[in-house]
């Protein structure tokens, strides 16, 4: 289930605070009627993150951290199954939304995560932890965010406009018609993916899905994040409010992209799935009304 970081807090938090209101008198201070302050309200929090300092672009970092629960102790209890709705999600996205990294680390027993990435490019980027903890409640999962920086020279790029076919690695991906976009609205957008022959792409599981569409909007790098599925499949379904939408694949080379985002603005859409065991990232730029 994807989701938006404006509604982290609201999907986060698990412990509620009542505020009380009370009058006291407007004379002296002796008068006055005095209220405890209230403690904060419990989250779940991304602890010990690293790298602490910046690493070099083009070298293999070591990143690591844990997730808190609201009762400070370690969350190691996780999603599992064949499915994309698992586990921990972990991307980092380049504040110019030129380029995406893209992993599901495994947890170890103890909730700690290690992972080792490489970035290609230097600059500034925002790190997504989509987490997906072992619950029967309403609380499917959630997301926690930080930046952090790639050592070099930056060197950025305006968002390119939107352009219905893009060449990855000798592959073509085609995006049918021109989409007409609006927030909180379920679309399908169909996707066509030919190999450099130019015939249809055979895919194959990658991270639980046949492919993942993973949104990010420009400049307040908001996030979502759809999965594409053989037919009948399970857990691969997104919701946001009321509606929901599920990407499906029946034939090589044909993919249906869920899109369904929560706020008007210009997004960027990476589709990311493997072929001929390499994995390709297609960037699409999307409006949205």
């Amino acid at each position: 289930m994807g989701s938006w970081s404006k509604r982290l807090a609201a999907v986060a938090v698990v412990g509620v605070v009542l505020a009380v209101g009370g009058c006291g008198s407007s004379g002296d201070d002796g008068g006055a009627v005095r209220l405890p302050q209230a403690e904060p309200a419990k989250q779940f929090a991304l602890a010990d993150f690293q790298p602490g300092q910046a690493p070099k672009a083009g070298a293999p970092a070591d990143v690591s951290f844990e997730i808190k629960q609201p009762s400070g102790k370690a969350l190691t209890d996780y999603a599992t199954g064949s499915g994309p709705h698992t586990g921990v999600h972990l991307l980092f996205v380049r504040d110019d939304l030129s380029t995406i990294i893209h992993r599901h680390p495994p947890v170890n027993p103890d909730g700690t995560i290690d992972d080792k990435v490489t970035f290609k490019e230097p600059g500034r980027y925002r790190v997504v932890v989509d987490a997906y903890p072992k619950a029967t409640g309403s609380l499917k999962n959630f997301q926690l965010f930080r930046f952090m920086d790639v050592a070099g020279a930056a060197k950025t790029a305006p968002l390119p406009p939107f352009q219905a076919t893009q060449k990855v690695g000798g592959y073509t991906f085609k995006m049918e018609g021109s989409p007409q976009l609006k927030a909180v609205q379920a679309t399908l957008l169909k996707v066509t993916v030919t190999d450099p022959a130019g015939k249809p792409a055979t895919f194959t599981p990658y991270y639980g899905a046949l492919a993942h569409a993973i949104f990010f909007r420009a400049d307040s790098l908001d996030y979502f994040h759809t999965h594409v599925c053989a037919p009948g499949a399970t857990g691969c379904t997104s919701q946001l409010g009321g509606a929901s939408v599920t990407g499906t694949s029946a034939t090589p080379g044909d993919l249906e992209i869920g899109v369904l985002l929560p706020v008007a603005g210009t997004w960027r859409l990476f589709i990311q799935t493997k072929v001929g065991g390499k994995v390709l990232t297609a960037p699409f730029t999307l409006t949205v009304t």
